[in-house]
């Protein structure tokens, strides 16, 4: 007699059987099966930026939840004058209230670094009146103060002007390690909302 082929037959039924146990105990779904996955609410996005600014009776808040969003609402004697959605070209880093013009009309400026190996800086302005408002920006660099310029800007108020200061880089300086000293530059704002480069300085 030849105990072969069943000895062979058994051990592939011992194998299938196996595997069909194993099936079961992973809990894998059978073919006829439907299978959901149930949804999971995302959470809200949080401020990145979050600050209130007040006047009088003028308050601003104003928050960024991504780089590149700007939310700003603005109230006098807490009724809204001004609700502002707008987008910006980097990170909200700071939001400060003046009156660089005094015309007696408050202003926010919200000053913004761009992401990236060079990270440019921006101002945005808002002027607020009783019920309107006006936008205004940072001009372009003029060439004799962005000969070496590659951004890494810090702003401040000083004396009713703006002030901007960044690292000066030599052609071959690396990203890290600029060797040109600093520049600051300072701005005045006029009454028709035009900041304007009042002087240049370098310094070690």
């Amino acid at each position: 007699m030849n105990y072969v082929p069943f000895t062979a037959s058994l051990f592939l039924l011992i194998v299938s059987g196996c595997s069909s146990a194993v099936q079961e105990q992973r809990g894998e779904p059978r073919q006829s099966e439907n299978v959901t996955t149930p949804l999971v609410p995302s959470p809200a996005a949080q401020p990145t930026f979050n600050k209130t600014l007040s006047n009088d009776n003028f308050t601003a808040d104003i928050t960024s939840t991504t780089p590149g969003t700007l939310n700003l609402t603005a109230r006098r004697a807490e009724r809204k004058i001004a609700e502002i959605r707008d987008s910006v070209s980097g990170v909200v880093t700071e939001a400060v209230i003046t009156d660089l013009n005094q015309n007696e009309l408050p202003e926010i400026l919200i000053f913004v670094r761009g992401v990236g190996a060079n990270p440019l800086g921006q101002v945005y302005g808002f002027e607020f009146a009783e019920q309107e408002w006006e936008r205004f920006q940072l001009p372009t660099l003029p060439p004799e103060a962005a000969d070496g310029y590659q951004g890494f800007d810090l702003f401040r108020i000083a004396d009713n002007y703006l002030m901007r200061t960044f690292p000066v880089y030599r052609l071959t300086d690396s990203p890290t390690l600029p060797s040109g000293g600093q520049r600051t530059v300072r701005y005045t704002l006029d009454h028709t909302l035009r900041l304007t480069e009042v002087t240049i300085e370098d310094h070690p």
